[in-house]
């Protein structure tokens, strides 16, 4: 850039006494003037122009205006006078470029005014008298110490350089003219055409008028690409020969005195022209054009170096990066300005070539080691550059930094890292995260190549994605990764690296996947025992051999190894599905298993554990050596189940519950050499304590009881000292076949409490009332009532829950010994289905389901029975059995269950006798006759009000009040009372009535008691 000089002559020493102020009033501001070729109105907002006195002004500046200061006053003699006149116009006549004489006064103007006026008239009038009419503008007063006076000076200061712009511009304007025109004629020549129009951008740039500055060196550009064929004449040859590059610096070389005598290099002019530009634009702050236009110089020159070294080339590409890169960190912006984003990412742009250009140094000099540019992701060298010489070849380098990082390896993998660290903030600063992740897979791969295992993983960690798929940038980063923790022992995440691997076989080739697959089983066997989730592992179809001799199930593994595994153990865990009242985890498994690449069928099998019911497969587990590979198999959006039945072989465990006993019958399919067995009721409580009273042979041993060797059927009944909780029970069964020992589990449903109970209420001393009552859910029948094992009252008829029968007979004392024989309606029904379960299942060569079915389908008959359409009809009535899972015929088997029918035997069952000694207590009695059709029948029980009124003689009337029963169709009703009742008074009854569910039924007598 020019510098503007005002040139100041103080040959009187006045220049002490005014530099403050002159200084402070300096730059120059707001300046309109008509320059530049076009003529136009040119705003120069400020002039900046440095002084220098009594100094002749640099070649390369330009003096915007020369200043004389002169001394006169009138007290000096006529001859000093005529000498300082004399002096100041020759003075005058040396100057070329615009002038002014400035006649400064040391005192104050005079107080009276002639004097003034004739001090002032005389000294200056007779200066501009000697100078010359017509330049007498160029001599002006100054009275340093008056204000008006500095602004006089000023103005006069502005006007000349604005005059003296205007006519330099238009000097240079002409002549820049003139030699355009004759551009096309023999013997032009560009570089003296250069110079000319450089002089105006310099003054363009002096007046920080940049945009038409960066107009005149774009013209030159388009000049010389324009005239190609000519370019060998204006320049002496190419030159490529300081590969150290400071753009911005246009004084490094004297550019413009070799353009002046046509010495200039092509290399050095490029670079020259492109400094200027450059320059130019980074005053603008048009820092995106900056970049592109570096960008351009680099592949400009680049693909004009044919006959330069490789390694000139590539010193050069580096050290114009590099500045480049410096050039932008300078610019200072706000966060928020959209130029940061762009400039980042021009920066790591070119970081990244110069990072590249290291590699070809490198690789020439022998600095990077052996196969490094076969890993890492540099792909741009060139065949000379990839084939590393014998002994390094060192050219002179003027670039220090690259010089002092080819004479060694550390110090050149400090320069390498450095780059490629600055390359990946900027990336990262711009959003390019896989850019600079490819740098830092490069950084790894050095490291690597060094053998600095522990700094590669350092870098590697944090660009590998703990979870989800890899890409392949990714695969080529956890390769490296994988290499590294091998290396240094780290089996564990090796081994998770390499099954990331595999399951993104698709990036690798078949020596990879081959290569990988192998190191999988070494790495299972090196690594501690542990359990890994994987997803080299899939769980396809599941299906369940109800033909096998022992429980089965057939699960087809999906391996996404490419090479056929050797698996020590595969094994299921199936729990029991949520309509099971007992959670229960079992597991199947399969030994010494070769799964092959794709799809295997796999056998689980156990004998060990014997569980009728559905299940959840809930993970599959592959041991590979010390390694268990985990593969979930349900979740909770996707649930996998699977039915068993019980094991073929396991023994038929069924309870009965009697009076304060419960019966357990063990039909043995095998022989059995010893067992323990356990029941938990409802409550989970133990049904077996020691207080149990068992048949000699049998025993009770930490709840459990314990049976010897079974070899038939055996039935045994178990006193029960304490009422177990009635509902779900769980029967768990361990028993040892042959020496093994084998686990058995069912549920089953079971009532303990009495589903009668009995009363007696004394009548008179010899008679006695004796109520048997159904309190239980199902329908029971009472078949007989007994005391002391004589008969007093056969029933034969079904109860609902509340309803009770009634007897009178003859006893004495205060005690009474009763019993009933009855049996239950859930006991036909079981006989009933497990019979029709059967039946269907033989029928279809379904019997390797009829226990599970049997089990199911009472429960369901258990929920949903209509006990009262049951009773009256004979057959079983509920509501339709759901879906099961029972293999292929599961619609036929249930079709079956229906089209069979259902008949039920009423008859059939078990007779349980219960008895009772019952405490006698007295009790008034009213009797009252009530006919069975004046009585409708409802469910639940309902409360009466009887109210006896006594009426003349031995009679009474007896008012029943009901709101859910009619009686008579009418509220109240009167009822003749027997005869031989006792006058009572006036008094309220109140008894409790529980008709049955089943139609109309006599109701023969009522039975109240004082409320």
């Amino acid at each position: 850039m020019e510098r503007l000089w005002f040139s100041i002559t103080d040959e009187f020493g006045l220049w002490s006494q005014i530099s403050f102020e002159f200084e402070a009033r300096l730059p120059l501001r707001n300046l309109i003037w008509k320059g530049g070729i076009t003529q136009t109105a040119q705003f120069v907002s400020q002039l900046n122009a440095r002084v220098v006195v009594n100094e002749s002004v640099p070649e390369d500046a330009t003096a915007l205006l020369h200043i004389y200061l002169v001394a006169l006053n009138d007290t000096e003699s006529d001859t000093r006078k005529a000498e300082v006149r004399a002096r100041a116009k020759a003075w005058s006549i040396r100057q070329k470029s615009p002038w002014l004489i400035v006649l400064v006064t040391n005192s104050e103007p005079p107080t009276q005014g002639p004097k003034f006026l004739n001090m002032r008239t005389t000294l200056l009038d007779r200066l501009r008298s000697d100078i010359g009419r017509k330049d007498s503008d160029h001599v002006v007063h100054l009275q340093h110490k008056q204000v008006e006076s500095w602004n006089a000076l000023f103005l006069a200061i502005r006007d000349q350089t604005v005059q003296g712009l205007e006519a330099r511009t238009s000097v240079l304007g002409d002549e820049i003219r003139r030699m355009d025109a004759n551009r096309m004629l023999p013997g032009w020549n560009y570089c003296k055409f250069f110079v000319t129009k450089e002089r105006l951008a310099d003054l363009y740039a002096a007046l920080e008028l940049w945009d038409a500055a960066l107009a005149q060196y774009d013209e030159l550009e388009a000049v010389y690409e324009q005239l190609p064929q000519a370019q060998s004449a204006w320049f002496t040859e190419f030159g490529a020969s300081d590969d150290f590059t400071d753009l911005l610096n246009v004084h490094k070389k004297p550019y413009r005195q070799q353009l002046a005598r046509n010495t200039i290099t092509q290399f050095d002019f490029c670079v020259y022209l492109c400094g200027q530009q450059l320059r130019l634009l980074v005053e603008m702050k048009r820092y995106a054009e900056v970049v592109q236009r570096a960008q351009r110089l680099i592949d400009g020159l680049g693909a004009k170096m044919h006959n330069v070294s490789p390694m000139f080339r590539a010193a050069w590409t580096y050290s114009t990066c590099m500045n480049v890169v410096e050039i932008c960190e300078g610019v200072q912006l706000a966060q928020d300005d959209a130029t940061v984003r762009v400039l980042a990412v021009a920066k790591a742009e070119f970081l990244a070539s110069a990072r590249r250009q290291l590699d070809v140094l490198g690789t020439m000099c022998g600095r990077l080691p052996a196969g490094y540019l076969k890993r890492s992701n540099t792909r741009e060298l060139t065949q000379d550059s990839e084939s590393k010489a014998s002994e390094p070849n060192l050219e002179p380098i003027s670039n220090p930094v690259l010089a002092e990082a080819l004479a060694s390896d550390a110090r050149f993998d400090q320069v390498y890292v450095r780059t490629c660290e600055q390359a990946t903030q900027y990336y990262l600063d711009s959003g390019r995260k896989r850019f600079a992740q490819v740098m830092q897979g490069d950084i790894a791969q050095l490291h690597i190549c060094r053998e600095r295992w522990a700094n590669a993983i350092r870098v590697l960690r944090p660009l590998i994605p703990e979870t989800g798929d890899l890409n392949v940038m990714d695969v080529h980063l956890a390769e490296q990764q994988a290499v590294c923790e091998r290396r240094l022992g780290h089996t564990t995440t090796c081994l998770l690296l390499v099954q990331r691997l595999i399951s993104s076989a698709r990036f690798l080739d078949s020596s990879a996947q081959s290569s990988y697959a192998n190191m999988l089983e070494e790495l299972a066997h090196e690594v501690p025992v542990s359990q890994y989730s994987t997803v080299l592992f899939r769980v396809g179809d599941i299906a369940v051999d109800y033909d096998s001799t022992s429980i089965a199930v057939n699960i087809h593994v999906q391996s996404d190894v490419p090479a056929a595994l050797d698996v020590q153990r595969v094994e299921a865990v199936l729990v029991a599905g949520d309509n099971d009242a007992q959670q229960l985890e079992i597991v199947i498994d399969a030994h010494n298993v070769t799964l092959e690449p794709g799809s295997t069928r796999v056998a689980l099998t156990t004998d060990s554990v014997s569980c009728a019911g559905r299940f959840e497969v809930q993970s599959v587990h592959i041991f590979v050596g010390n390694v268990e590979f985990r593969i979930p198999v349900s979740n909770a959006n996707y649930r996998r189940f699977v039915r068993l039945n019980a094991h073929p072989a396991a023994p038929i465990i069924e309870l009965r519950a009697c009076a304060n006993s419960l019966v357990v019958n063990i039909q043995p399919l095998v022989p059995i050499d010893s067992m323990r067995l356990w029941v938990h009721d409802a409550q989970s409580q133990s049904v077996f304590d020691d207080q149990c009273m068992v048949p000699e042979g049998y025993r009770v041993e930490d709840g459990a009881l314990v049976v010897e060797a079974v070899e038939s059927s055996a039935s045994v009944e178990i006193g029960l000292a304490r009422n177990p909780a009635s509902g779900s029970i769980t029967v768990y069964a361990e028993y040892t076949v042959d020496g093994d020992l084998r686990m058995l589990l069912d549920t089953d449903d079971i009532e303990f409490a009495m589903p009668v109970v009995l009363t007696a209420r004394k009548l008179s001393t010899h008679t006695l009332l004796v109520r048997a009552q159904c309190s239980a859910l199902a329908p029971v029948r009472v078949l007989e009532l007994c005391m002391c094992d004589v008969s007093i009252e056969p029933v034969a008829r079904f109860l609902q829950y509340g309803e009770s029968v009634t007897t009178v007979c003859e006893a004495e004392g205060d005690k009474a010994a009763i019993s009933v024989r009855f049996t239950m309606l859930m006991d036909a029904v079981r006989m009933c289905v497990y019979e029709l379960v059967a039946k269907a299942a033989s029928a279809l060569k379904l019997d390797a389901h009829t226990r599970y079915v049997q089990r199911v389908v009472l429960a369901h008959v258990r929920r949903t029975i209509d006990a009262q359409a049951t009773v009256c009809e004979s057959r079983l009535v509920c509501e339709p059995v759901p879906t099961l899972m029972c293999g292929r015929d599961v619609s036929r088997l249930l079709s079956a269950l229906l089209v069979v029918g259902a008949h039920i035997n009423l008859d059939s069952g078990p007779v349980h006798t219960h008895h009772s000694t019952l405490s006698v207590q007295s009790l008034p009695i009213v009797r009252v006759t009530v006919s069975a059709s004046q009585l409708c029948t409802v469910y639940e029980e309902t409360p009466f009000v009887v109210r006896v009124q006594a009426l003349c003689g031995k009679r009474l009337r007896v008012s029943l009040v009901s709101s859910q029963c009619m009686v008579a169709g009418a509220a109240t009703q009167q009822v003749t009372i027997a005869q031989d009742a006792e006058s009572m008074g006036s008094c309220e009854l109140r008894f409790g009535l529980v008709p049955l569910v089943v139609g109309f039924v006599p109701v023969p007598e009522i039975i109240c008691h004082e409320g």
